[in-house]
């Protein structure tokens, strides 16, 4: 089985990025589009600005590294940012202050991927 890739797309209207599997743009916008990157499932992307923090056991992922921002206090360290299959940059949360995985948020949804291999810590 080949690489899954998810193309995304600019509304040339509201210059929004939506996904091929969006539905919305359909429904709600007669523009054109312009085809602006496409996204590899499961890439795991980097952090620009982030340090190592070290490896943490993910009860669904296992073994994953992770990182923080070393310009803040370390309350909080993330998984590396990863692209799921709708296209979208997605990371898991640890809480440092209690010693667990954010699991009830579930992942952190860092916006559409748009051809750029980093994210930042804001």
């Amino acid at each position: 089985m080949g690489i899954e890739k998810v193309k995304i797309y600019l509304c040339k209207e509201n210059e929004e990025l939506f996904s091929e599997k969006d539905t919305w743009h359909e429904k709600e916008c007669n523009c054109k589009t312009v085809h602006y990157a496409t996204a590899e499932v499961g890439k795991e992307l980097k952090w620009s600005n982030g340090a190592e923090w070290g490896k943490i056991h993910h009860p669904h992922l296992g073994e994953v590294m992770t990182y923080w921002n070393p310009e803040r206090p370390c309350y909080d360290t993330w998984t590396a940012p990863v692209i799921n299959e709708d296209g979208e940059i997605i990371c898991y949360r640890f809480d440092q202050d209690e010693g667990h995985w954010a699991l009830d948020e579930g992942c952190e949804n860092l916006g559409l991927y748009n051809g750029i291999d980093t994210c930042k810590f804001s």
